[in-house]
């Protein structure tokens, strides 16, 4: 499968009166904004590029509300979203069903190995990953995986993303 990338809708930091619940970071896509993708077939996945994050930065937190169920104007059966980085594609939130054809997640957060993996392997409770520290500048994205239908065939859908990323070198 192809994959399309869309990076033009990488959101700034939220300003200090906006961060009133922790996030430091909200991107709200809807269905328009995947109109103007081109997939080449059923299936293609869709990579939005969603917040920088900064060398010396931590990513304590990372999640989504469906706001609205994507749904389509094909015969699409479900639509996955993961959240993670250029090192692990769903390292802050796992594969989480957004279609209205499938059994949709409303809500969630932090079920990637960047926040719930372990050090010693599965059945270890000692040392639990509780973030992500960033030494080199990377992106935070969100991979759309649609099925049976693009992305762009859309017809409704809304999703918030949200992140709690602190740059420690904003504390000097």
């Amino acid at each position: 499968m192809a994959d399309v990338a869309i990076t033009t809708k990488i959101a700034p930091p939220l300003s200090s009166n906006e961060r009133g619940y922790g996030w430091t970071h909200r991107l709200v896509l809807d269905y328009a904004d995947f109109l103007g993708v081109t997939s080449a077939s059923d299936g293609d996945t869709v990579t939005v590029s969603a917040f920088n994050i900064t060398a010396n930065s931590v990513v304590e937190s990372v999640g989504f509300r469906l706001v609205t169920a994507f749904d389509d104007s094909g015969g699409g059966t479900t639509g996955t979203l993961l959240l993670g980085d250029d090192d692990d594609p769903d390292g802050f939130v796992t594969s989480a069903v957004i279609h209205a054809d499938g059994t949709e997640v409303f809500i969630g957060f932090n079920t990637g190995a960047y926040f719930i993996g372990t050090d010693s392997g599965p059945d270890t409770t000692a040392n639990v990953v509780k973030g992500k520290t960033y030494t080199a500048a990377k992106t935070l994205k969100a991979v759309f995986t649609p099925s049976s239908f693009k992305m762009e065939e859309a017809t409704s859908g809304k999703i918030i993303i949200l992140a709690r990323i602190l740059d420690t070198s904003l504390a000097l």
